[in-house]
Protein backbone atom coordinates (compact mmCIF):
# COMPACT_ATOMS: atom_id res chain seq x y z
CA UNK A 1 0.00 0.00 0.00
CA UNK A 2 2.82 2.44 0.70
CA UNK A 3 5.00 1.15 -2.28
CA UNK A 4 1.50 2.35 -4.30
CA UNK A 5 1.17 5.52 -2.34
CA UNK A 6 5.14 6.37 -3.27
CA UNK A 7 4.86 5.47 -6.82
CA UNK A 8 1.56 7.36 -7.38
CA UNK A 9 3.49 10.21 -5.87
CA UNK A 10 6.34 9.70 -7.84
CA UNK A 11 4.82 10.06 -11.14
CA UNK A 12 3.02 13.15 -9.95
CA UNK A 13 6.29 14.64 -9.73
CA UNK A 14 5.86 15.54 -6.03
CA UNK A 15 8.43 14.42 -4.07
CA UNK A 16 9.21 14.13 0.27
CA UNK A 17 10.76 16.59 1.91
CA UNK A 18 13.88 14.24 2.92
CA UNK A 19 14.68 13.18 -0.96
CA UNK A 20 13.89 16.12 -2.10
CA UNK A 21 16.88 18.39 -0.11
CA UNK A 22 18.80 14.75 1.27
CA UNK A 23 18.58 15.86 4.44
CA UNK A 24 17.25 13.11 7.01
CA UNK A 25 14.37 14.50 8.93
CA UNK A 26 12.79 11.81 10.83
CA UNK A 27 14.36 10.77 14.07
CA UNK A 28 15.30 7.21 12.04
CA UNK A 29 16.75 8.69 9.41
CA UNK A 30 18.95 10.75 11.37
CA UNK A 31 20.44 8.07 13.31
CA UNK A 32 20.79 6.08 10.03
CA UNK A 33 22.57 8.67 8.64
CA UNK A 34 24.86 9.66 12.02
CA UNK A 35 25.82 6.00 12.47
CA UNK A 36 25.86 5.34 9.07
CA UNK A 37 23.64 2.32 9.66
CA UNK A 38 25.51 0.57 12.48
CA UNK A 39 23.80 1.57 16.01
CA UNK A 40 26.79 0.61 17.89
CA UNK A 41 28.12 3.76 16.83
CA UNK A 42 25.75 5.52 18.53
CA UNK A 43 27.80 5.37 21.74
CA UNK A 44 29.93 8.90 20.51
CA UNK A 45 26.27 10.94 20.92
CA UNK A 46 25.73 13.26 23.52
CA UNK A 47 27.45 14.98 25.69
CA UNK A 48 29.47 12.20 27.06
CA UNK A 49 30.35 10.93 23.64
CA UNK A 50 31.53 14.04 22.42
CA UNK A 51 33.22 14.13 25.61
CA UNK A 52 35.25 11.03 25.60
CA UNK A 53 36.16 12.11 22.01
CA UNK A 54 37.18 15.24 22.23
CA UNK A 55 39.23 13.53 25.04
CA UNK A 56 40.81 11.27 22.35
CA UNK A 57 41.22 13.78 19.67
CA UNK A 58 43.65 15.99 21.70
CA UNK A 59 45.71 12.55 22.91
CA UNK A 60 45.34 11.20 19.51
CA UNK A 61 44.46 13.12 17.04
CA UNK A 62 41.99 11.02 15.98
CA UNK A 63 38.18 11.57 16.04
CA UNK A 64 35.85 8.65 15.94
CA UNK A 65 33.39 11.25 15.98
CA UNK A 66 35.06 12.27 12.37
CA UNK A 67 35.54 9.02 11.55
CA UNK A 68 31.49 7.89 12.38
CA UNK A 69 30.20 10.69 10.01
CA UNK A 70 32.78 10.64 7.03
CA UNK A 71 31.51 6.25 6.83
CA UNK A 72 27.89 7.94 6.65
CA UNK A 73 28.78 10.32 4.05
CA UNK A 74 30.83 7.93 1.88
CA UNK A 75 33.98 9.58 2.78
CA UNK A 76 37.17 8.26 3.70
CA UNK A 77 38.58 9.53 7.29
CA UNK A 78 39.45 13.03 7.09
CA UNK A 79 41.95 14.32 9.41
CA UNK A 80 40.42 16.43 12.56
CA UNK A 81 41.81 19.53 14.39
CA UNK A 82 40.65 21.01 17.82
CA UNK A 83 39.35 24.08 18.02
CA UNK A 84 39.76 26.50 20.36
CA UNK A 85 36.97 30.02 20.74
CA UNK A 86 35.90 32.57 23.16
CA UNK A 87 31.69 32.31 23.25
CA UNK A 88 30.16 34.68 21.58
CA UNK A 89 27.52 35.42 24.42
CA UNK A 90 29.33 34.02 27.55
CA UNK A 91 32.83 34.95 26.68
CA UNK A 92 33.93 31.28 28.17
CA UNK A 93 36.71 28.80 26.21
CA UNK A 94 34.97 26.59 23.83
CA UNK A 95 36.17 23.38 22.62
CA UNK A 96 35.20 21.35 19.34
CA UNK A 97 37.10 18.65 16.87
CA UNK A 98 36.22 19.75 13.34
CA UNK A 99 37.75 17.81 9.97
CA UNK A 100 39.71 20.21 8.17
CA UNK A 101 41.33 21.15 4.60
CA UNK A 102 44.61 22.47 3.78
CA UNK A 103 44.77 25.03 1.09
CA UNK A 104 47.56 27.64 0.75
CA UNK A 105 48.98 26.87 4.30
CA UNK A 106 45.85 28.09 6.25
CA UNK A 107 43.50 25.43 7.68
CA UNK A 108 39.81 25.41 5.90
CA UNK A 109 37.32 24.42 7.99
CA UNK A 110 33.64 23.68 7.26
CA UNK A 111 30.47 24.80 9.44
CA UNK A 112 28.09 22.07 8.28
CA UNK A 113 26.07 21.53 11.36
CA UNK A 114 25.12 18.32 9.99
CA UNK A 115 24.00 20.26 6.77
CA UNK A 116 21.11 21.91 9.25
CA UNK A 117 19.42 25.04 8.94
CA UNK A 118 21.88 26.94 11.08
CA UNK A 119 25.63 27.80 11.20
CA UNK A 120 27.02 25.55 14.20
CA UNK A 121 28.08 27.71 17.96
CA UNK A 122 31.37 27.48 16.91
CA UNK A 123 30.87 30.02 13.83
CA UNK A 124 29.01 32.73 15.58
CA UNK A 125 32.28 32.30 18.08
CA UNK A 126 34.81 33.21 15.61
CA UNK A 127 32.62 35.64 14.14
CA UNK A 128 32.46 37.50 17.32
CA UNK A 129 36.12 36.37 18.68
CA UNK A 130 38.51 35.86 15.61
CA UNK A 131 41.14 35.33 17.97
CA UNK A 132 41.56 31.18 18.56
CA UNK A 133 43.48 28.21 18.80
CA UNK A 134 43.65 25.25 17.10
CA UNK A 135 45.48 22.01 17.94
CA UNK A 136 46.96 19.29 15.49
CA UNK A 137 48.35 16.03 16.24
CA UNK A 138 49.56 17.32 19.89
CA UNK A 139 50.81 20.51 18.73
CA UNK A 140 48.63 23.93 19.66
CA UNK A 141 48.54 27.32 17.75
CA UNK A 142 47.60 30.44 17.51
CA UNK A 143 45.55 31.51 14.53
CA UNK A 144 43.02 34.19 13.31
CA UNK A 145 39.69 32.72 11.89
CA UNK A 146 37.20 34.65 9.80
CA UNK A 147 34.35 33.23 7.42
CA UNK A 148 35.68 33.40 3.94
CA UNK A 149 32.94 35.43 1.61
CA UNK A 150 33.08 36.79 -2.01
CA UNK A 151 35.80 35.24 -4.53
CA UNK A 152 37.69 33.95 -1.82
CA UNK A 153 34.62 31.74 -1.13
CA UNK A 154 33.91 30.41 -4.11
CA UNK A 155 37.46 29.80 -4.51
CA UNK A 156 37.46 27.85 -1.90
CA UNK A 157 34.26 26.09 -2.37
CA UNK A 158 36.03 24.76 -5.53
CA UNK A 159 39.08 23.54 -4.33
CA UNK A 160 37.20 21.54 -1.30
CA UNK A 161 34.62 20.42 -3.51
CA UNK A 162 37.43 18.98 -6.00
CA UNK A 163 39.08 17.24 -2.75
CA UNK A 164 35.78 16.41 -1.05
CA UNK A 165 32.13 15.45 -2.60
CA UNK A 166 30.45 16.02 0.98
CA UNK A 167 31.26 19.99 0.45
CA UNK A 168 28.57 20.07 -2.09
CA UNK A 169 26.24 17.43 -0.64
CA UNK A 170 26.51 19.38 2.86
CA UNK A 171 25.77 22.87 0.72
CA UNK A 172 22.80 21.16 -0.94
CA UNK A 173 21.63 19.75 2.38
CA UNK A 174 21.91 22.95 4.57
CA UNK A 175 20.22 25.52 1.62
CA UNK A 176 19.15 28.05 1.69
CA UNK A 177 21.77 28.30 4.34
CA UNK A 178 25.06 29.12 3.01
CA UNK A 179 27.85 27.14 4.34
CA UNK A 180 30.29 28.69 6.23
CA UNK A 181 33.68 28.17 4.81
CA UNK A 182 36.21 29.14 7.75
CA UNK A 183 39.71 30.18 7.13
CA UNK A 184 42.05 29.71 10.19
CA UNK A 185 45.10 31.55 9.13
CA UNK A 186 48.03 31.10 11.60
CA UNK A 187 49.64 33.74 13.57
CA UNK A 188 53.13 34.81 15.46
Amino acid sequence: MQDDAASTEASSGATTSASADRRPRTAAEKERFSSGGQRHRLLLRGRWGLAIDTAILWLTGYSFMTRQYTVAMGAPYQETLLLYTTGAKTGKRRLCGLPFFTVDGDRIVRGSNGGGPTDPHWVHNVRAHPEAKIRIRGRTRRVRAHVASGAERERLFAILSERSASTRRYQEMCAPRELPLVVLREVD
